[in-house]
């Protein structure tokens, strides 16, 4: 049986010809979802080793220890609960930003230090679909402690 290593996080993971322009951008995420943006020098190294293998060339964690609790009370697909309505929507305002060509949007409930143990979802969601994708994070969708969103514009 092995330990949990790190729990109740976010991350945002996106390739980008121009990371400056992209980096402004995730500010909306303090200001509406109340997360604390770190850069990937300020994470972890634990959690960029677990999570290395959906990581893109750019990666930041968005810190909120309460989010993922949102998902818990996500009870009915079609009630979605406020914050992740507003999640949803900063993060397609992000995917919109033409310096942006790839990202990855990774749910941590809670990560294994035996990473064996850890039950991942990966899932592959157009941008206007984020909703779907986030379902899986939810009590009634969850099939992971860890679920991973490859989003896909579009454009």
């Amino acid at each position: 049986m092995s330990y949990v290593t790190f729990d109740c996080t976010q991350f945002i993971s996106f390739d980008s010809d121009n990371e400056a322009d992209v980096t402004a951008s995730l500010k909306e995420f303090e200001v509406t979802n109340d997360f604390k943006v770190l850069p990937k020098g300020e994470i972890l190294p634990k959690k960029l080793t677990h999570l290395r293998h959906y990581l893109l060339s750019s990666v930041f964690e968005m810190v909120n220890q309460e989010f993922i609790g949102e998902f818990d009370e996500w009870l009915v697909r079609e009630e979605v609960p406020a914050d992740i309505i507003s999640f949803s929507r900063n993060i397609q305002l992000f995917m919109q930003n033409k310096h942006v060509q790839n990202a990855t949007v990774i749910l941590v409930r809670y990560a294994h230090d035996q990473k064996n143990e850890d039950h991942i979802f990966v899932g592959e969601f157009h941008k206007e679909h984020i909703l779907e994708g986030l379902y899986h994070a939810s009590c009634f969708g969850s099939v992971g402690n860890i679920v991973v969103l490859k989003m896909k514009s579009n454009d």
